[in-house]
């Protein structure tokens, strides 16, 4: 399930149901994981689960 919130601005939430091959979100959190260890300053959690580059 994909959510999208903006609870500050709108009060919008939006879900989606997604159907992922097995293995996939591990897979990428490996990967963020690998980001954050090689570039730890740029990559912010700006949020729970929520990740922007700083500028």
């Amino acid at each position: 399930m994909a959510v999208v919130e903006d609870l500050a601005g709108t009060g919008t939430s939006v879900r989606v149901p997604v159907r992922l091959a097995d293995g996939w979100a591990d897979d990428h959190y490996e990967r963020l994981q690998r980001v954050r260890a090689t570039w730890p300053q740029e990559v912010m959690e700006s949020s729970p689960g929520a990740y922007e580059w700083r500028r």
